[in-house]
């Protein structure tokens, strides 16, 4: 009978990306919950067009699809699961920056559950307002893609 336990060095790996994924979803909210008791005292800015400025986004990325409620929490909800069971599927150089994205994705739809929107506060010049999630979102999908073209076999152009 095959045993179903994962090996020790794995089950430090999976442990890691869960850790990383729980500290993301716990600097968003924490950061979220001061910003929004320093209400009062917003916007601040800091230097020229970086601030922190309070903003409720009830659509998804860049301030796109405002208004689209439960269909845009179910979406999250479905990508969310996706990603965790790709955090499975590939190979493990995928782990932490996906747990970077899994984190951030968790971390917003606790906002959508929570409000029904999803507090944002970093200004940062044209750009519209993000949080620590949406930061999260972006570096992990960097590393992603990063790693995806590292390990993109090279073709020669003179074949």
């Amino acid at each position: 009978m095959r045993s179903t336990k994962l090996p020790r060095v794995a089950r430090n790996r999976w442990l890691t990306a869960a850790a990383v994924a729980t500290a993301v979803v716990a600097a968003d909210q924490l950061t979220k919950i001061a910003v929004s008791h320093w209400t009062a005292r917003l916007p601040y800015w800091l230097l020229g067009g970086f601030g922190i400025e309070l903003a409720h986004n009830t659509g998804i990325s860049f301030g796109r699809l405002q208004g689209g409620g439960r269909p845009v929490m179910a979406a999250v909800a479905i990508v969310t699961i996706i990603l965790v069971i790709l955090m499975w599927r590939l190979p493990r150089r995928y782990r932490m920056p996906l747990a970077l994205i899994v984190g951030g994705s968790l971390g917003n739809l606790i906002d959508r559950l929570r409000w029904g929107y999803v507090v944002d506060f970093v200004a940062l010049g044209p750009w519209p307002n993000f949080n620590v999630a949406d930061a999260a979102i972006v570096c992990g999908a960097v590393l992603v893609a990063r790693q995806a073209l590292r390990a993109a076999p090279v073709q020669d152009d003179d074949a």
